[in-house]
């Protein structure tokens, strides 16, 4: 797949190579079939064909089919399958890599065609088509077989009439106050689909106004299709000999360090505990309160006299869970025996919060090298507190480091960080308390210094952040950060290094300096869980701009020989950034296969001439292009700055987009092939030439450095631990495809070690 994708790429494509064509032949050359028996058939394609004139889409349809041909990804191509039959017949290493590579063959089974109709029928009648026909056709073609699906979907009834029968007035009168909510109407198809997802809407809808026994199986439909015009008359039931009662809260008990094994084990443990009564709740606890009582009452929305109320159940469900405090977050509800008056009836609420680790570690490592023998390692330790003033405010304290060497050479580049985060589980400054209900908002208060030694300067870095972090339903993600303070101050400055520097705006990047401005940040995903087991998307944009408040206060500014105004006699930055993350991963069992597009813009203006050099793009390492080391490709096809004795390639431009797929090997062991595509540039500037690292639209493509590789990835569930060999298949320095035979030479390959996938 990854030679086709170069072939199509360039007219010089390195797929003529003879390893190429030769492994390209044995795929298309392999036998679909030769590891099906002699009695069996391959199941080489299912096609459902719907009778013209009707809404049902074939490829719905075809979700249902209870057995699924080999997966294909491109023009029918059955790639996983072919790779599955180059496997030797003989039980060996090499075989059993191919065959979990890739895919065994499926073979046709007669049994589950009549399955298949069956879901297909049910899947008809759900969506209100009665007395369906369905038919299948098989067809052989030696030891291939392909079945044929013909659908002619049946009659459907348009609802006329709506009927409520309920002996309880008080149901009467909720249901048609919420008519207008009705997911059936005049008019409606009558679908059970349709019809089971009213009676939900109905049972939340009475559970919502305080009907805590009440349960969906209590509504039933009656149609009535006899009247042969193609119309129905739908009764809604709701029996009930005696009026339902609504349910008040009466007692709520928090425990707020609930051990579940000790409640189970020991029969003393909960006459030991100590009791605190806190706005009408009670609260349960060893010693002391494992979070004060204070944080409970602003997360918790039951209160005692309120009518029990299902949604408020789920909201104070989810604002526990979301402070990222709990292992176990449960609610339980329990009937209150016979009330007085007979008519009323209440539900006591216990909520049990079960805590887990309070403090923790976390280790992250990357490493990389060269076959020019430059080593890179990054390693990152953090310490965690989720309580550590027992109201779910969450510490955390970081360490991290980055060097960069080469064995028995004097010359290195040493990076030191820390970094100390406060998380509040509120906005300290809310526009609206009641914005969020279903979720908490954080607000992020962080300081960071980093360190940066190299031959050519020291480098201090200093920032300072507020913000905040929220979410909407469970999809969407956005953090505003409305004041970003940060402090740049050079120092060591080599005087051969200033020689070399002859482009005033590359001059102008190495300064003192000093930033005030904000930055957000947006992210979606289909699927937010930790382990996604479906094919999910995400999105991740970010903004970031500085100077423009400070520029409002020029006139009372000193300037500098250029015309920069100063603070302190240090020159503030003036720019703008965006950049967008996208990707896509299809999952199908233990076989991934993952595309990310990443591009990014950062723009000096004002009071700079160009981005400060944290703020700039770079490309190459574990997570980007790994043919190549961090910062050791583009701008364009610039070749290394020979100026840097540890290379630190830079723009203000990125765009890359990479390729993964993912296979299972044995055990808790991946195997990945990987493409990456992409580079950084330089943006045009006025009175300054352009380089071979400008980036232009008419050209750009011409300078886009590619690798591709394999890898090897240890997925231990809770961390997945990866090792990945890139290989130059394009220089943009060269302006040349790599052939074959040089892809393992010095200079043209790199290994890149990571925790977690790259994307």
């Amino acid at each position: 797949m990854l030679f086709f994708y170069f072939c199509i790429m360039c007219k010089r494509s390195f797929l003529l190579s003879l390893p190429a064509v030769f492994f390209l032949s044995l795929l298309w050359g392999c036998s679909l079939t030769r590891y099906v028996p002699d009695d069996a058939y391959l199941l080489q394609k299912n096609t459902v064909t719907v009778e013209p004139g009707n809404e049902i889409s074939a490829s719905t349809l075809e979700t249902f089919l209870r057995q699924k041909p080999n997966s294909s990804i491109i023009f029918g191509w059955k790639t996983f399958l072919q790779i599955y039959n180059l496997s030797p017949r003989e039980d060996n290493g090499w075989s059993r890599f191919l065959k979990k590579m890739g895919e065994p063959p499926v073979l046709f089974d007669s049994l589950l065609i009549q399955r298949s109709i069956m879901n297909i029928d049910n899947h008809l009648v759900s969506l209100g088509y009665y007395n369906n026909n369905i038919s299948s056709r098989v067809e052989y073609d030696e030891k291939k077989a392909r079945v044929n699906y013909y659908v002619k979907p049946g009659k459907t009834y348009a609802i006329d009439t709506i009927v409520l029968r309920s002996e309880d007035p008080a149901i009467s009168e909720l249901y048609y106050k919420t008519l207008n909510q009705s997911l059936i109407g005049d008019g409606s198809v009558l679908a059970s689909s349709v019809l089971d997802s009213e009676a939900s809407r109905l049972n939340a809808l009475m559970r919502n106004n305080g009907y805590y026994d009440f349960n969906k199986n209590l509504v039933t439909f009656r149609a009535d299709t006899l009247k042969g015009d193609g119309t129905a008359k739908l009764e809604v039931l709701i029996p009930g000999q005696t009026p339902h009662k609504i349910f008040k809260i009466r007692k709520v008990s928090v425990y707020t360090g609930f051990d579940p094994i000790r409640a189970a084990m020991d029969s003393g443990y909960y006459a030991a505990l100590d009791s605190l009564a806190y706005n009408g709740m009670t609260l349960y606890f060893c010693d002391r309160p494992d979070i004060r009582p204070k944080l409970v009452n602003s997360l918790n929305f039951i209160r005692p006299g309120d009518t029990y109320n299902e949604s408020v159940v789920k909201t104070t469900y989810n604002r526990f869970s979301s402070i990222r405090l709990f292992n176990g977050v449960t609610l339980l509800f329990d009937k209150v025996e016979e009330q007085v008056p007979a008519d009323t009836a209440a539900v006591d609420c216990t909520i049990r919060l079960s805590p887990g680790n309070l403090q923790g570690y976390k280790l992250n490592l990357e490493a990389s090298s060269n076959s020019n023998g430059l080593i890179g390692v990054s390693p990152v330790l953090s310490y965690y507190h989720k309580n550590i003033f027992r109201g779910g405010e969450w510490l955390t304290v970081s360490f991290m480091g980055n060097f960069q060497f080469k064995i028995k050479d004097p010359i290195r580049a040493t990076e030191l960080g820390t970094s100390m985060t406060l998380t509040f589980p509120k906005m300290l400054f809310p526009i609206s308390g009641n914005i969020f209900k279903n979720h908490i908002p954080r607000t992020d208060v962080s300081a960071s210094y980093n360190y940066q030694s190299r031959p050519e300067y020291t480098r201090n870095i200093a920032i300072t952040t507020f913000g905040y972090t929220w979410r909407m339903r469970d999809r969407f993600f956005y953090t505003v950060n409305p004041i970003k303070l940060k402090l740049v101050k050079l120092h060591n400055l080599s005087p051969s290094f200033l020689e070399t520097l002859k482009d005033p705006f590359i001059i102008d990047t190495y300064r003192d300096h000093f930033d005030l401005g904000l930055s957000s940040l947006f992210y979606y995903t289909t699927d937010n869980s930790a382990v996604p087991v479906k094919s999910y998307f995400y999105f991740r944009g970010g903004a970031e701009a500085a100077g423009n408040v400070l520029s409002a206060f020029n006139s009372l500014m000193k300037t500098d020989t250029t015309g920069a105004h100063l603070i302190g006699g240090i020159a503030y930055s003036q720019y703008v950034k965006f950049d967008v993350n996208t990707a896509y991963t299809w999952i199908s069992g233990r076989h991934q296969l993952a595309g990310r597009l990443f591009a990014g813009v950062g723009i000096p203006y004002g009071n700079a001439n160009s981005l400060p050099l944290e703020q700039m793009f770079f490309s190459g390492g574990a997570n980007s292009l790994r043919g190549w080391q961090a910062r050791t490709v583009g701008p364009g096809s610039m070749p290394v700055d020979s100026t840097f004795s540890i290379p630190n390639q830079s723009g203000d431009v990125k765009l890359e987009v990479n390729l993964e797929y993912r296979f299972p090997v044995f055990w808790k062991v991946e195997g990945a092939l990987f493409a990456d595509a992409g580079n950084i540039w330089t943006l045009p500037k006025r009175n300054a030439p352009d380089t071979k690292g400008t980036f232009r639209f008419k050209n750009f493509m011409n300078s886009v450095a590619m690798d591709a590789g394999l890898g090897i990835r240890l997925n231990l569930s809770f961390v997945v631990l990866r090792l990945d060999l890139g290989m130059i298949m394009r220089d943009p320095v060269r302006n040349k495809w790599i052939p074959a035979n040089e892809w393992l030479k010095r200079n043209n390959y790199s290994f890149q070690f990571g925790v977690g996938y790259p994307f």
